[in-house]
């Protein structure tokens, strides 16, 4: 146990410029006693999404192992964001990185303004810091595009946001390089419900990503109005033109997704489904994506970009049993460098950069993540879904803006209660900022709010555990827990051995709780399942057996524990029917 610990947080958000608050609870060891300053749950209740659990029968393979993590795959060496890539190696990861840092000179620049700007991306998105990318005695490629920003032309809107993407991404608060705020000279753009021109959609795209990035609220108005604006010249098809009326293309289509994603669409929606269809008809039979009639390698990038951004899987994605990353990585060089088609290289340093980001598995802005947030209040869940999170601005009861360039775990509390449209109030202290109130509900005494990650109780406070970086728990990280509860409280988890039934069918329940001591996970005796509107128990090994009966939902908990987290079941009332009732299980 540290001398200091910070392990939760909470955020106080209004409607449109709402005022964010978050704070953490605080553990101090003082003469041998230890003083737990936790707080309250909010009130607050918002909808829930689903998130993928194991059946019973992988219980066995992950009971006991506390580290659940798992990643998706499809690159070999891709990294985890905030690890970093061993340049020298012979995968096409380290080769890429290599190509581009045998073509950076000695200003620190590489090919030209534009691409290192990309560059830039494509370095962090490696886990690598942009600062440190230099010749021998020479200037980084921060360095470069600092001193070389008289390059901009602040008269386009993607300029600037391009500039504002490269910044933050190599971890700069864009709202002062040099004494300029790019931030405002961006949102400045903004006219009518939409950013730049009105006849073009490509700089709201790239201006929502590059606001995203610098931590401007996902429900400001200018994020708000200018997402609508991108839903609403969505095209028949699915896709999404550079301009209104014109024809889509993979390119701005995928630039659409991540941008949508990256200010809180949720995945499921009907416009989202509808451009992961639009882009499937697009992909060609060599796995390849094709705009303007050309395949070619920066369309793959930014399609997989697209896929990643959904949580898909873009080795998934195959015609004739080629996937869109076999296509990509048939452009690349023996240099590491990746042509623009099989037959013209253009830009090869930046179809190179893009092509870095697809193969970390990444989405612009790179310097975000995608993070599953669970809020478990002190009677219900108030929010469960993932959220993209990146530089986050904390703004404490006082009126303090607090700058989070990396995506945190406060950060992830901020995103979610901007999308979720709920309420938090932070304070800052000697020990940091401390969350005290959610949707009207303050701390009292020992209970209030906590954090977890991947069920670990980590060792710092919200605002310094950096997604996949701070440890414990190892990264890659997986989950973030919100909840109200006391100090010795522990977290459950439940399986279940089917999510598709018939009624009158069985379903077998185990449900375990995180042992702190022993970091593993243990079966848990008398916990209450509820499913169906009927309560449960499980017996002495943590297993219960439900016999499924046409009724509502079900769920499971115990006194002293952190409620689980849900699985979905679906309830299917007729075997020739293909009509179906869906309920969730909670442990």
């Amino acid at each position: 146990m540290p001398l200091l610990l910070q392990s939760s947080g909470v955020k106080l958000l209004g409607d449109d410029d709402a005022m964010k608050k978050s704070g953490n609870i605080q553990y101090m060891a003082v003469f041998g006693f230890l003083l737990v300053l936790l707080l309250l749950s909010p009130l607050f209740l918002a909808g829930n999404k689903e998130e993928a659990t194991q059946t019973v029968s992988e219980v066995e393979a992950s009971l006991g192992n506390g580290n659940e993590g798992g990643n998706v795959g499809g690159v070999e060496g891709a990294p985890n964001a905030g690890t970093v890539t061993v340049l020298g190696s012979d995968g096409p990861l380290s080769k890429a990185l290599n190509y581009l840092k045998s073509v950076q000179g000695t200003d620190g620049k590489i090919s030209d303004f534009a691409t290192s700007c990309w560059a830039a991306m494509a370095v962090a998105a490696a886990g690598e810091d942009p600062h440190n990318w230099k010749k021998s005695a020479g200037k980084s490629l921060v360095e470069y595009l600092i001193e070389n920003r008289g390059q901009l032309n602040l008269n386009i809107p993607t300029d600037v946001a391009r500039f504002i993407l490269a910044m933050t991404a190599a971890g700069e608060d864009p709202r002062n390089i040099g004494g300029t705020n790019y931030v405002e000279i961006l949102k400045g753009f903004f006219k009518n419900g939409q950013i730049g021109s009105e006849s073009q959609l490509n700089d709201d795209f790239w201006g929502v990503m590059a606001l995203v990035s610098a931590g401007e609220a996902a429900n400001s108005t200018i994020i708000r109005s200018s997402v609508s604006f991108i839903k609403n010249h969505q095209n028949a098809d699915g896709g999404w033109s550079w301009a209104v009326g014109g024809t889509s293309d993979v390119d701005d289509t995928a630039a659409a997704v991540m941008a949508l994603i990256a200010a809180g669409e949720d995945n499921s929606t009907s416009t989202i489904m509808k451009a992961l269809q639009y882009l499937k008809s697009q992909q060609q039979s060599n796995g390849g994506f094709s705009s303007w009639g050309l395949v070619n390698s920066a369309s793959d990038s930014w399609a997989i970009g697209a896929i990643c951004s959904v949580g898909q899987n873009p080795a998934d994605w195959k015609i004739d049993n080629n996937s869109v990353i076999d296509h990509l990585l048939s452009l690349q060089n023996a240099d590491g460098s990746f042509n623009w088609t099989e037959t013209t290289p253009a830009n090869k340093a930046l179809m190179t950069s893009y092509a870095v980001v697809a193969l970390c598995l990444r989405q612009y802005p790179t310097n975000g993540l995608p993070i599953y947030v669970r809020i478990e209040g002190k009677w219900a869940t108030l929010w469960r879904r993932k959220v993209f999170v990146a530089a986050s601005i904390i703004i404490d009861d006082t009126g303090q803006s607090h700058y989070l360039p990396k995506p945190t775990a406060l950060g992830a509390l901020d995103k979610a209660a901007e999308v979720g449209r709920f309420t938090y109030k932070v304070r800052q202290t000697a020990y940091g900022l401390y969350v005290y109130n959610i949707a009207g509900q303050e701390a009292a005494g020992l209970s209030g709010w906590m954090y977890r990650v991947d069920y670990h109780m980590p060792y710092v406070g919200m605002a310094d555990f950096e997604w996949n970086v701070t440890s414990p728990p190892s990264p890659p990280h997986r989950e973030l827990l919100i909840y109200y509860g006391n100090w010795t409280d522990m977290p459950l988890k439940i399986w279940v051995d089917k999510t598709e039934v018939h009624v009158g069918e069985n379903i077998t329940v185990f449900v375990a709780y995180y042992n702190d001591t022993s970091n593993s996970w243990q079966p848990l005796e008398g916990a209450t399942v509820r499913f169906l509107n009927r309560r449960y128990t499980t017996n002495s090994t943590g297993y219960v057996t439900i016999t499924v009966q046409y009724d509502p939902s079900v769920w499971a908990e115990k006194a002293g524990y952190i409620r689980s987290d849900k699985i979905k079941v679906k309830i299917i009332t007729n075997p020739t029917d293909s009509s179906d009732n869906t309920n969730t299980a909670n442990g």
